[in-house]
């Protein structure tokens, strides 16, 4: 085949070289030149070709690997130094065949076409170092990504010294309206009453005794794998009230047949009883919960073991967590580290279960990977709703009476950009009637207080009407919202199916990353992806540990009975799950092959 004569000239051979190396020097008349500079190039090809067929789970876990990522960034460097060499080479040998003839008398000034083959050159020699820059940024964002996920201290604010929290011995938001229409409180109500805990105390050799060891690392070991899934509402650069989970979620799964169960435990449970270490400076009965239990909310309990500021009537705050003499300092790196390991190992303690790791994501987190993957598809079995209501007089019982107080505004959507209730009710505009935003305004200074209703059936969601859905319960309880919460997270999995679709945001999935927090080992991703992909449909379980399930319809404290049930109920919690079906995975036990591509 002929090279267009365009191409033959030095700035054409420069710019074939540049799109890939060798082929300007092919161009410039030296085919065999150009077959030598092209095997650096072809031989990286090839070797991508081989790792995407038959290594496609180690270039996975690669990708979280530090080591790696700054390997490639040399490896980047190195190319473009050759892509560089390429480029002048082809040049500088096309340009031969245009030397001045002897004879010929050379111009004093510079040509129109010399200048134009100098702007040529400036610009190809300009993208070229362009594209490996680009290369590097990227490489070097996902390193700070990376990173980020594993340093809980990144995007989560902390606490200034002397800065102290409030803590009640029940939750004031809980109240739940009577979704009948009489305008009470409901009668299951999810708040706590301290005057019917059941003191007493829960026997130290019965809990749980927890050797220090990175269990993270041997999460496959038992055949189990369990994990706390934390939800937690923060924003960078916030004075966030420490760390409390709202959502805790345990992700149990029988590694070789794929068996899995969903296990929420409420925020609101109280007495929940603590491992041996931690229990000994709870021994007394406090708040009418059992000695060596913790004797407020559970949630709460990150917040004294990681800063050591919880204050309040009955607050104990004399106990640095692990003794540790940082606690109550200001940016303690520590201090969420201590807060999330004490409540691992308190629902570890409730539950049964040796807990592995955990992840935790912020509420921002969970909208913007949503909206990164398209949005999901939720099987909404019950009508969800929200709307301001308070008491005759007050202007939310223009909405609906209610003896709530102090009255509900409504349904606060979370700080986003300015125009996300309407990019919500653009989005409703599309469901077919079964999302309607019937009102929005409020006292808030932006004003993101609405009404909303979800109706029941299959309907697709983008991040914030999914977080709305799973984050409301004016009307419903606590313990429904966990299993709505648990339906989004199934939703969410269920939208993933192509890692490798994935590819295209990844500048937006670097964004991302800071709302998540793990310690698990990240280069073990291809082995989670593969025990993902059995992980569908009717083989996971959604269990609540609420008061009803745990046999005290009510109450939220926890005494040996309930203790005793949650237990059971966890230890049985994979019965009568089908085994997964055999997938396209590779792997099985610890292992998996990930989604396909």
């Amino acid at each position: 085949m002929k090279v267009p004569s365009p191409l033959r000239t030095p700035v054409g051979a420069a710019l074939l070289s540049a799109l890939f190396p060798g082929l300007g020097q092919a161009a410039a008349g030296k085919p065999g030149r150009g077959a030598i500079v092209a095997i650096p190039a072809l031989a990286v090809l090839g070797a991508l070709g081989f790792i995407l067929l038959f290594y496609r789970r180690d270039l996975l876990d690669s990708a979280f690997n530090q080591a790696w990522l700054t390997s490639l960034l040399l490896l980047d460097l190195v190319a473009l130094v050759y892509h560089l060499w390429a480029v002048a080479d082809s040049y500088l040998l096309a340009g031969r065949g245009e030397e001045v003839q002897p004879g010929r008398r050379r111009r004093t000034t510079p040509s129109p076409r010399k200048w134009g083959a100098t702007i040529g050159v400036a610009i190809i020699v300009s993208g070229t170092v362009a594209v490996h820059a680009g290369v590097a940024s990227v490489d070097m964002q996902w390193q700070g990504g990376v990173q980020c996920v594993k340093d809980l201290g990144c995007g989560i604010p902390t606490f200034a010294p002397g800065q102290t929290v409030g803590l009640d011995t029940n939750d004031p938001n809980v109240s739940v309206v009577d979704p009948s229409g009489s305008g009470g409180i409901a009668s299951a109500s999810s708040s706590a009453s301290p005057s019917i805990g059941p003191a007493g105390t829960i026997d130290i050799s019965q809990l749980r005794s927890f050797q220090p060891s990175d269990q993270a690392t041997t999460w496959a070991d038992d055949g189990q794998f369990n994990v706390l899934l934390l939800g937690v509402d923060f924003e960078p650069g916030s004075r966030a009230q420490g760390l409390r989970p709202d959502t805790m979620i345990v992700l149990h799964v029988d590694i070789k047949s794929g068996r899995a169960s969903m296990i929420s435990v409420p925020r609101n449970t109280m007495c929940v009883p603590l491992p041996q270490a931690i229990a000994v400076h709870y021994a007394k009965s406090v708040n009418n919960c059992p000695g060596n239990t913790w004797p407020y909310m559970l949630n709460w309990l990150a917040g004294e073991a990681g800063w050591g500021v919880v204050t309040g009537v009955s607050a104990i705050n004399n106990f640095p967590f692990y003794q540790s003499p940082t606690a109550g300092q200001a940016n303690d790196p520590m201090a969420i580290p201590r807060g999330v390991e004490a409540t691992m190992e308190a629902v570890s303690t409730l539950t049964g279960l040796t807990i592995d790791g955990y992840v935790m994501i912020n509420i921002s987190g969970l909208v913007t990977l949503i909206d990164d993957l398209g949005g999901i598809t939720i099987n909404v079995p019950t009508k969800v709703y929200d709307m301001p209501c308070g008491p005759a007089g007050t202007w939310e019982s223009k909405h609906r009476v209610c003896a709530v107080s102090p009255p509900h505004d409504g349904y606060q959507v979370p700080p986003d950009t300015a125009d996300v209730i309407d990019r919500m009710k653009a989005d409703a505009a599309q469901s077919g009637g079964k999302q309607t935003i019937t009102w929005s305004g409020g006292t808030t200074a932006g004003g993101t207080d609405i009404a909303f209703t979800i109706l029941p059936g299959t309907q697709h969601m983008d991040g914030q009407w999914a977080l709305a859905y799973a984050r409301t319960r004016i009307y419903t309880t606590d313990y429904d919202r966990s299993l709505r919460q648990q339906l989004v997270l199934k939703s969410l999995r269920g939208s993933i199916t192509n890692l490798c679709a994935l590819l295209p945001r990844v500048t937006s999935l670097i964004k991302d990353m800071s709302m998540f927090k793990t310690d698990l080992p990240l280069t073990d991703i291809s082995k989670w992806a593969g025990m993902a992909q059995k992980i569908v449909g009717g083989n996971v379980k959604s269990i609540n540990l609420d008061p009803t399930t745990l046999g005290n319809p009510g109450v939220t404290y926890i005494n040996q009975t309930t203790w005793a049930k949650a237990k059971d109920i966890v230890a049985h919690s994979l019965d009568g799950v089908p085994a997964a079906a055999p997938s396209g995975g590779s792997g099985g036990g610890g292992g998996g092959g990930g989604f396909g591509c």
